[in-house]
């Protein structure tokens, strides 16, 4: 085939290829945004955001050709006249595919949020209004095209093509609109404005009386859960809202709700709490990256049975008249969006009847140790992979493991349990409350760790928290392999979690605490790999001694790394992260019982706790465009147990200037929990 003959196919089959790769897009795109609410590989991700940019780019050039072609009347003019006809059914089609489907409706929340679109769309950043103007543009280009593709021989093609026009139109608007109500400006801003209906929609009907004070909330609270089981009275016509959208705009519950909520959830054991954190989470995804409640259900029934009367009229028409590819593609373009609409039909129903919302729950794992074994076997990969620039995307793919599905419902169950015993047991009014909060594992070492071991442990959460995550980290890894493995469910659950913080250190730190430092990572990491580097051995040492022993595993360096660091006198991470597993080891050496891990689960609790409330709505809402991190379970969990939201933490009244002059922290007696005083 020369290279005329090549151009000439193309002309020919141009259009007939952009609207099936349309098609087969849509198809793809339903696919993967139903597996989007489960665990699926970054490869599979990157290959759904491809799909997702290029839905909209193919539909818009197929539009886009059609009109060039027919503003410069070839199309209509060719020799045979037997194709333009049938672009009355072809541009609408083009339309609902532009729509978008409706389980996909943004691939991230900039696409919520800035409206962004890549250049193969060749637009970027543009405005809620901008983005409603170029759709109205590409509707505008579709009516044209149909106009000019109507030739007015074919009456049972126009009534196909007018019923097909109708939905299309529909489906084509409700997309960006769908994005300007999923963005999270516009949810504060509606949210915000309706708050004190919403607070008489809660509290209508309700026999408690108004809470309006933290005071109050606190002291209600505690007397509830404090309460005997058999007096409890769980409200039945109350749950947690089962899309917590104030809450991932960072606007809390009203004092009333609230305490509803604690009822609800402390009367489920952690299994059920987790589901029902699963359950909110799933919902919220759909809330913000799908067409959720957008007018959706009328036009699905619409087009289906508007779809079916078309392809009814197309078989009725005078089709012969076309060219025989033409009507083929015509038939695979109606009868495949037809099905395609009825499975979303069916779907829609299927998802909203569930009782148990799919949503990714496995805890993603990296731990440093192991971090290192892996480096250490793949050095010249490892290197490569450095040197090209993917040694970030190799992280995702290698370096990170999810631990198995028990983990997390076992975790959840592990945060439930502590923050139902602490608002049993220690939380009885505002200052015990906000200390509860404040702590990042403080309050497990009071309660548990006699006075006299007490400061060496504490003076490793007075640390940065991004070092106080290596310490532990090191420090648990350190206990666990040395001596002290209980063997314990606890011992399991307390190493996920350490693995999960290292994990949101170096994947994710802006999640994990505002201003976190990844580089405390690869400190820690340079600090190991230099104790495993073999010391030149002396003139009088044993063969047997000089002969390398290659380190088959995590375990076998794990060990090593303490036969060094015992002999380290270098003030590093490593050396302060072994004395601090010195410390929490001597606790079980002073007969004080199986504290060791006692005291690294409690910690590890308060740590997550300590992280999750000082993250914003915004980034759980980010991470769940991403398959979603097990921090938003903790974060959403701490949320429904009535634990302190972090709006509430920044608008605390803590500090005033005092008549004297000076700066205090003399607060109302919600506020204060240390008194501080500069002089000025």
């Amino acid at each position: 085939m020369g290279f005329g003959e090549a151009v000439r196919w193309w002309e020919e089959w141009q259009m007939r290829l952009l609207v099936l790769s349309s098609l087969i897009l849509q198809y793809f795109l339903y696919i993967t945004a139903v597996l989007r609410k489960h665990r699926t590989a970054p490869l599979f991700k990157s290959i759904t955001w491809l799909a997702y940019l290029l839905s909209d780019a193919i539909a818009i050039y197929a539009l886009a050709t059609l009109f060039n072609r027919h503003k410069k009347q070839e199309w209509l003019l060719s020799p045979d006249g037997r194709t333009a006809g049938l672009e009355l059914l072809w541009v609408p089609i083009l339309l609902l595919h532009l729509g978008g489907q409706d389980n996909i409706t943004a691939y991230s929340i900039e696409d919520n949020e800035l409206w962004r679109r890549h250049f193969l769309t060749a637009a970027s950043q543009v405005s809620a209004r901008n983005m409603i103007y170029n759709y109205c543009a590409i509707i505008t280009v579709g009516i044209y095209v149909f106009r000019k593709s109507w030739s007015g021989r074919d009456k049972r093609l126009l009534e196909a093509a007018i019923l097909l026009f109708i939905p299309g139109i529909l489906k084509c608007l409700e997309k960006p609109w769908a994005l300007k109500r999923a963005c999270i400006s516009s949810m504060a801003i509606s949210l915000g404005s309706r708050k004190d209906e919403d607070s008489e929609e809660y509290t209508t009907g309700s026999t408690e009386p108004n809470i309006n004070s933290l005071e109050d909330y606190v002291k209600a609270a505690s007397e509830y859960v404090n309460m005997a089981d058999d007096k409890k009275q769980v409200p039945d016509d109350h749950q947690v809202k089962d899309v917590p959208d104030n809450l991932f705009v960072d606007l809390p519950y009203p004092y009333s709700v609230r305490l509803k909520n604690i009822k609800y959830i402390i009367s489920k054991t952690g299994y059920k709490a987790h589901l029902r954190v699963q359950s909110s989470l799933s919902r919220m995804f759909s809330r913000l990256y799908t067409k959720y409640k957008v007018c959706g259900s009328l036009i699905r029934a619409l087009l289906v049975v508007l779809t079916f009367v078309a392809i009814r009229l197309f078989h009725m028409s005078h089709r012969d008249a076309y060219d025989v590819a033409d009507v083929k593609v015509t038939y695979a373009l109606l009868c495949c969006t037809a099905a395609l609409e009825c499975i979303s039909v069916i779907t829609m129903v299927c998802f909203r009847s569930m009782s148990k919302a799919p949503w990714p729950d496995q805890v993603a794992q990296c731990n440093l140790i192991g971090y290192l074994a892996r480096d250490m076997k793949q050095r010249r990969f490892r290197r490569l992979v450095s040197l090209l620039g993917w040694d970030r995307y190799l992280d995702r793919f290698w370096c990170m493991a999810t631990c198995r599905s028990p983990s997390s419902p076992g975790i959840t169950k592990l945060i439930h349990g502590h923050i139902n015993l602490q608002w049993k047991e220690r939380i009885k009014e505002v200052t015990s409350y906000r200390k509860f909060n404040e702590s990042r594992g403080q309050w497990t070492v009071f309660e548990v760790v006699k006075c006299g071991d007490k400061q060496k442990i504490e003076s490793s959460l007075r640390r940065p928290f991004d070092e106080s995550v290596i310490l532990w980290h090191l420090a648990t890894e350190f206990c666990f392999f040395d001596r002290v493995d209980t063997g314990r469910e606890e011992t399991y659950h307390c190493r996920r979690i350490s693995n999960y913080m290292v994990y949101l250190l170096l994947m994710n730190p802006e999640m994990l605490m505002p201003g976190a430092r990844r580089r405390i990572f690869w400190v820690a990491y340079d600090q190991l790999r230099g104790l495993l580097k073999e010391e030149p051995a002396d003139e009088g040492t044993e063969l047997t001694e000089k002969i390398k022993i290659p380190l088959r595993g995590r375990e076998d360096i794990t060990r090593k790394i303490i036969q060094k660091v015992k002999k380290s006198t270098d003030g590093d991470l490593v050396r302060e992260a072994w004395e601090l597993a010195q410390d929490l080891m001597d606790l079980e050496n002073n007969d004080q019982g199986a504290k060791t891990w006692k005291v690294i689960h409690g910690v590890w609790v308060e740590m997550i706790c300590f992280s999750a409330s000082r993250c914003r709505g915004f980034l759980h809402a980010k991470s769940l465009g991403k398959g979603g991190e097990y921090l938003s379970y903790v974060w959403l969990l701490r949320e429904y147990m009535g634990m302190e939201t972090l709006a509430q933490r920044m608008q605390r009244p803590d500090l005033e200037f005092t008549e004297a002059g000076d700066l205090g922290a003399t607060a109302p007696k919600s506020t204060p929990i240390v008194t501080v005083t500069v002089n000025k």
